[in-house]
């Protein structure tokens, strides 16, 4: 681990610290308002994609919104994050992606190995991926249910529901086969209201129905299948049944406004009375494995040009929250574990901070803590 460390970050001096009013700069971004010229060496890339490959240090994550692939500012392409981003959730615009977009993602994923993965809601059948209705669909249908239900073969029945259920998942399944994306994040807010339509259907008709849908993904992503794809889940991940616990690549946590060590605490403690592999249990996971499966972000879309909010760490001083994510590391009986890692949502609103020169600061700032530089 450390010669991988050595070689891409001392070579490269990614996500360089400069101390003193508190600004961050980073010595890989010649000019950020201009990207599109590469002159790093391959050495540096080989470094880059192989410490991406071991699960010995926290990654860097985000929801990476309004992607097109295009723009000098690099703002809304996968090439404009900072090198060190481990895999990113694409928000939106990873269906029909067209030519430029395929064009970034293939770059920063053979160049820098960053991985994309595809994500949204799941709650009801067919959900983002179900063919327009056909203009002379009979009766009334203004939220689209009868023809999603009709097209999957939803049906009345459990073992109807179940059948739609794969039947769904496996088309989830080929379209990240047919854009060569890294895996699914499944976002699970069975308890949180929406501002939308849904029965949350797969969550209501029986647990049956969402463990045929992640038993399904299973078969060519995250752990269980072992083909380098993740299987990821943000949101509720407790939601899921403990004999999951080996599905999931990550539990990824909406820590949106945490303000302090103890809170984080809370988070993880939540994680570990679900997933804890207790005397007589056949299934769970110990303390650190769920540590290192968790990832806490911070809301970016709210909080992206000062670094979040307010945070207080267990020694009493303050910084911003993702400055203290980044510090936080998880304790079961008096030992630390290492953290998955974090994450912003909406990351791609932190490419342009008021102050300051280089791209994503916090971001950046963020890595480097994780993950120092091994002088």
């Amino acid at each position: 681990m450390k010669s991988i460390y050595k070689s891409l970050l001392v070579c490269a001096g990614i996500c360089a610290l400069v101390v003193g009013c508190q600004k961050w700069t980073d010595t890989e971004i010649k000019d950020p308002l201009d990207l599109t010229k590469i002159d790093k060496s391959e050495a540096y890339y080989q470094a880059l994609r192989d410490y991406k490959l071991n699960d010995k240090h926290s990654v860097a994550f985000g929801w990476f919104g309004n992607w097109t692939g295009t723009g000098t500012s690099m703002e809304n392409s996968l090439m404009g994050l900072p090198d060190s981003v481990d895999f990113v959730s694409l928000w939106g615009n990873w269906a029909n992606p067209g030519e430029d977009r395929i064009a970034d993602f293939k770059k920063v994923k053979e160049l820098k190995g960053t991985r994309a993965l595809v994500c949204f809601l799941v709650f009801d059948i067919g959900d983002q991926i179900t063919p327009a209705m056909p203009e002379n669909y009979p009766g009334s249908d203004a939220d689209g249910f009868n023809w999603k239900h009709e097209y999957w073969g939803w049906g009345t029945t459990l073992e109807e529901h179940v059948a739609a259920t794969e039947k769904y998942a496996r088309a989830i399944l080929d379209t990240i086969a047919k854009y060569d994306y890294d895996g699914f994040d499944l976002d699970a807010e069975p308890s949180y209201a929406q501002p939308f339509p849904t029965d949350k259907e797969l969550w209501r008709g029986g647990k049956e129905i969402m463990e045929a849908f992640v038993r399904t993904l299973a078969t060519e992503l995250g752990p269980k299948a072992g083909k380098g794809k993740l299987l990821v889940i943000d949101g509720e991940p407790e939601a899921m049944a403990k004999e999951f616990c080996d599905y999931f690549d990550y539990f990824i946590i909406q820590a949106y406004g945490s303000y302090s060590d103890a809170s984080l605490d809370s988070r993880y403690s939540t994680q570990l009375n679900h997933w804890l592999k207790r005397e007589g249990d056949e299934v769970g996971l110990t303390p650190e494995e769920i540590a290192n499966k968790l990832i806490v972000c911070e809301n970016f879309e709210a909080y992206a040009q000062n670094g979040g909010v307010n945070f207080t760490r267990s020694n009493g001083s303050t910084t911003r929250s993702l400055d203290g994510f980044a510090h936080w590391n998880p304790t079961y009986n008096g030992e630390t574990l290492r953290k998955g890692g974090l994450g912003t949502y909406h990351m791609e609103y932190e490419y342009k901070v008021s102050g300051y020169e280089a791209t994503y600061p916090y971001m950046r700032h963020a890595i480097q803590v994780m993950n120092p530089r091994i002088d």
